[in-house]
Parts: C-alpha cells; structure tokens; sequence
C-alpha cells in the first residue's frame, strides 16, 4: 500500500453503516450542498434521517425591514423543505439562531446531546473544523463536543463545504448526482447569489482523484466515534502528515525544524 492511501481514500463506499441519521446544517441549503448524496444513500436502506437546520440563514442579504427578513427567513425555510422533498426525507427541526450568532457553548453541547438521544443517531453529519464561517465553525465545535460524551455508539461525519477537509471516508454517490443537482435547485433564492451548484459539483468531481475512472462524483467525510473523539483531539483536524507529526512535542520540534534549518 502507498503512503498516500494513509491519508486519503483509494476507494469509496457505496452503502454507509445502517443506523438513525442526524445532519447538522449551519445554514439551510448546507444539509444539500454538503451530504445530499449520503441523505439519499440512507433514505434508500431505510433509516430515519433528521436534519437540523441551526439558524435562520438571514444575513446572505440586506433587508429592507423587520418584515422583509421574516419572510425570507421563512422563504429559506421552505427551501430546505422542497429538497427534502427530493431526497425523500421528512424531519426537520430548528435552533433558530440568528445567521452569524451561533456559538459554541455548554447550552448549545446539551441542546445537541438531547437532540442526539431523541433521534437515537448513531450517526451525525456536522461541518467540518476546518470550515472558515463562524457559524460553520461552531457548529463543528458543538458536535466534536457533543459526540465526544456519546461514546463509541454514535459516529461524527465531518462533511466539507467551504473548504476541503482530510477524509477518511469517501461515499460514491456518481448515481445520485442528478437527484442532488434536483435538491441543491430548490435554494434558488441562494443561487441567485452565487453558482453553488457548479462549486458543489466541483467539489464532488475532485474527490474522485484517487478513485477509479467510473466513478465521476463522491462526497468526503471524515469520521471518528465519540470514543475516538474524547481520547484523541489531535484527530479531529483529519488524517495528515502535520497531524501526524504534531502529536507530540518532539515531532512538533522536527516539524518546524523542515522549515527553519
């Protein structure tokens, strides 16, 4: 085996591991953007998917008034609805947090933790650390915390949106990608601000560099169970050689020496 397969996938899963699925979406239109694909992967062997949607999504744009951002506060709302529609699933729920006041806190841990053990996740979709909006950040942050509680029952998913993590885990979803094209389509007060669909599709093209030519779209995740989580938070950054070598303070030493000597 190639060092490279110590640090990124040679090969993607079709089937992820059965089991209540909870997302964890920043914004409305990131449950899609992120892991559309893997919604439907489980939609189709028949678990129970719920999504949260963590604030309001108001701040994309300039509101005239209090009653301008309120309906598009419930115009975003029912976008996320629409592509559920799609992706064949029906549970949605809300913190309803304003867009960029999400934070990382102990009541935010507990909201998740109770969120968790409603839904009986074993498995949860959340922005990766990596991730540069603060809301995205935060988000990231409240679910290593909440997971790390949960034990080596439930797994984190660490998905990508806005920057590219280092997976663990790639899931082919090549059969799938127009349905998701059909789903990200439903944000379309969003895709008037920008072409997520083409950066989406992107996204999903270049994570097939280590995979066989058939298949042409993947979504990357990386995951650790709670277990992991709790005993090991040089992980949660993902898989790397700086990772690696940061592990202790003498490779922290031999790391910056490479640069210095």
């Amino acid at each position: 085996m190639g060092v490279e397969q110590a640090f990124i996938p040679y090969t993607a899963e079709t089937c992820p591991p059965p089991g209540n699925v909870l997302v964890l979406a920043p914004h409305p239109d990131d449950e899609v953007f992120a892991c559309g694909g893997a919604i439907m992967r489980h939609v189709a062997q028949n678990d129970e998917v719920h999504c949260l949607l963590a604030t309001d999504g108001s701040a994309a744009i300039v509101h005239e008034n209090e009653t301008a951002k309120q309906a598009y506060i419930q115009l975003r709302r029912q976008e996320s609805v629409e592509a559920a529609k799609v992706l064949a699933y029906q549970h949605i729920s809300h913190w309803d947090i304003a867009d960029r006041a999400l934070v990382f806190n102990e009541k935010q841990v507990a909201a998740l933790l109770k969120l968790i053990h409603d839904t009986q996740a074993t498995r949860v979709y959340a922005p990766s650390l990596h991730e540069i909006h603060p809301d995205h950040y935060a988000l990231a942050q409240i679910a290593c915390a909440a997971v790390s509680r949960c034990g080596a029952a439930v797994t984190l998913c660490m998905y990508e949106v806005g920057v590219p993590l280092n997976p663990n885990y790639l899931l082919d979803i090549t059969d799938l990608l127009e349905k998701k094209h059909q789903a990200i389509h439903c944000f379309a007060s969003q895709l008037q601000l920008n072409d997520y669909t083409r950066h989406m599709e992107s996204l999903n093209a270049y994570r097939c560099y280590t995979l066989p030519a058939h298949i042409t779209a993947a979504e990357a995740f990386f995951c650790l169970d709670g277990e992991t989580l709790k005993r090991h938070p040089e992980l949660h950054y993902g898989s790397s050689r700086q990772s690696h070598a940061l592990q202790s303070q003498k490779g922290l030493v031999q790391y910056l020496k490479q640069f210095f000597n």
